[in-house]
Formats: C-alpha cells, sequence, structure tokens
C-alpha cells in the first residue's frame, strides 16, 4: 500500500508537470485562437472580443490556473468548430482504446510464444529463425507495414475491413484484425528480444536447478519460478512501449481510416485547432504516465525487493 501510495503522489506531480507542458507549447505554438475560430476576416474588435471570453488576454499564470480548473472538471475547452473538446473527446476514445486493446493482446501473447520457444531451443535452428525475424521486424515502419496489409491481404481477400470500425462484436474483430497485426509487429520485437535474455538467464540460475533436484515441474515451474523471475525487466519495457503507442496509434489510425483519437488529433493539427490539439495531448500523456505507474507497480508486485529500494 505504501508503494502504492508513493506512486499516485507521483501520478498527481507529473500530470501536474505535463499539464504545464502542455499549456507552454500551446502558447508558443503560431497562431491566435481567437482569430482562428472566427476565421481572417473577422474585425479587430471581434477578435478582441472573443480573445477576452476565452480568458486570452489575462496573465499566463491566471490561464495556466483557469486551464488547470477546468481540465479537473473534465472541460477541455471548445474546438475550433463551436465542438466541446470533451464531447469530441467522448465520441473517439472508444476506438483508440479498442485499437490499443487488441495491439497489446496480441503483441504479449505473441511475444511470450515466440520468446519462451526461442528460450528454450536456444542456439538451436528455430532459435536463430525467430532472432533473424525479430531484428528485421524491428527495421519495419508501421505505415509501410499496414500499408502492405491492406494492399496483399485486405484487397485481395475481403476479409478485413480498412476504414472504421464496425458496430457489431464481429465486424469490431474483424476491422481490429489488420491494425492490431500491424501495431503487435511494431511492437513485438522488442518485447521477445528482451524476454528471451530474461528467461535465459532465469533458466541458467541454481534456484531452477534446485527446484527441478527437488521434482518441481511443469506448470508450476514455469509459472512461479521461471516467469514471475523473467517478467520483472520486460514488464519495465512493456510499460515504456505502451506509453510509444499512445502516440503510435496516430499512425495506426490514419493508415486504416479509423476515426479514433490520433485521427481527430492529425485533423486538429491541421487546422490548428489548438484546444482540442492540447486536450487529446493531455490526454495520451496521462495515458503513458499511468502506463509506467502500472508497470512499476507490477514489478513491485512480483519482487517486493524493489519497493524496498
Amino acid at each position: 500500500m505504501r508503494t502504492v501510495l508513493a506512486r499516485l503522489i507521483q501520478l498527481v506531480l507529473v500530470l501536474l508537470a505535463v499539464t504545464l507542458v502542455v499549456f507552454v507549447l500551446t502558447q508558443i505554438a503560431p497562431g491566435d485562437a481567437a482569430r482562428l475560430r472566427l476565421g481572417p476576416r473577422a474585425s479587430p474588435e471581434a477578435v478582441s472580443e472573443l480573445r477576452h471570453q476565452l480568458g486570452l488576454d489575462r496573465s499566463l499564470p491566471h490561464q495556466y490556473l483557469d486551464y488547470v480548473t477546468r481540465v479537473l472538471h473534465g472541460d477541455f475547452g471548445t474546438s475550433i468548430d463551436g465542438q466541446s473538446v470533451s464531447d469530441i473527446i467522448g465520441r473517439r476514445i472508444g476506438d483508440t482504446l479498442w485499437l490499443l486493446l487488441g495491439t497489446l493482446v496480441l503483441a504479449v501473447t505473441t511475444s511470450l510464444v515466440l520468446a519462451w520457444t526461442a528460450a528454450w531451443f536456444r542456439d538451436r535452428p528455430v532459435d536463430h529463425v525467430i532472432r533473424l525475424g525479430v531484428l528485421l521486424a524491428l527495421f519495419l515502419p508501421a505505415f509501410w507495414v499496414g500499408f502492405l496489409l491492406i494492399r496483399l491481404v485486405a484487397i485481395p481477400t475481403g476479409w478485413f475491413p480498412v476504414a472504421d470500425l464496425g458496430s457489431s462484436p464481429a465486424e469490431l474483430l474483424r476491422s481490429l484484425v489488420l491494425p492490431s497485426v500491424t501495431g503487435a509487429i511494431i511492437l513485438t520485437p522488442v518485447l521477445v528480444r528482451s524476454l528471451r535474455s530474461s528467461l535465459i538467464d532465469v533458466l541458467d540460475s541454481e534456484y531452477i536447478a534446485v527446484a527441478r533436484s527437488l521434482g518441481v515441474g511443469g506448470p508450476t515451474l514455469i509459472v512461479r519460478h521461471v516467469l514471475r523471475n523473467a517478467l520483472g525487466p520486460v514488464l519495465t519495457l512493456l510499460a515504456l512501449n505502451v506509453g510509444y503507442l499512445f502516440f503510435g496509434v496516430v499512425i495506426l489510425e490514419a493508415t486504416f481510416n479509423i476515426a479514433g483519437l490520433g485521427s481527430a488529433l492529425v485533423e486538429a493539427s491541421a487546422k490548428r485547432d489548438v484546444y482540442t490539439v492540447q486536450g487529446i495531448t493531455l490526454l495520451f500523456a496521462t495515458g503513458v504516465v499511468l502506463a509506467n505507474i502500472l508497470g512499476e507497480t507490477a514489478v513491485s508486485l512480483l519482487d517486493p525487493r524493489t519497493a524496498r529500494t
């Protein structure tokens, strides 16, 4: 509980720092939010009035405090089109979460299978094949992998939609296949390399030899002794890559034409929609921080010694 409380305090402090960074970046970005919303033909008086309504004529400390207060109440401002940014996020966050979940499930499952196979048959042909495939996958750009899957799989077969996510469960699963495979191909190589090394170290350790000599084997040996001790470094790496994946969905959604938060961020950036960019960036940054804190907490639960250090 002490560790969890420390992580929660850390979360609050980091999120405050994130809000400050996002606020500063939007302040130094080119363009005037009031002018962009009213258009280039608006009179100076109208622009000045809107700036006053938005609080843009106040000092930066006052603007930042207003911003933090609004965010704490779930108000991320109004987009350049007059829509509530909170409503935009609410409509689009579902597709992004489904995409993240599908990618993580596929990447973690594939990584466990490949890493365990490579570690168990290390320095044999199957290990060399897996390591070569992982090495090649490290250099594959996500958009290029997605484009190949669309051209070579989706279009010829017609099995997998490449635009939007379906409304029914069956359509949703079919729509998630190719984007999730694309994300998993990018994420899996990093996890496989780390997990293979950890598994080999654990399998060669003295306590595993002692456990085997005492007759411990099968699922008990694998789950309680091997995986539990090998997963610590991999969970930390997974948390870092989940943080990367929050911004990687921008590429996945653009490639497969999914109307999630990534697509909304691209559209808002093209229109210089400051408040929408600010809200989505803050949400993604929060996801990155939460992923890292959850990863550290999971490692502490697996190995209490890390919590004490």
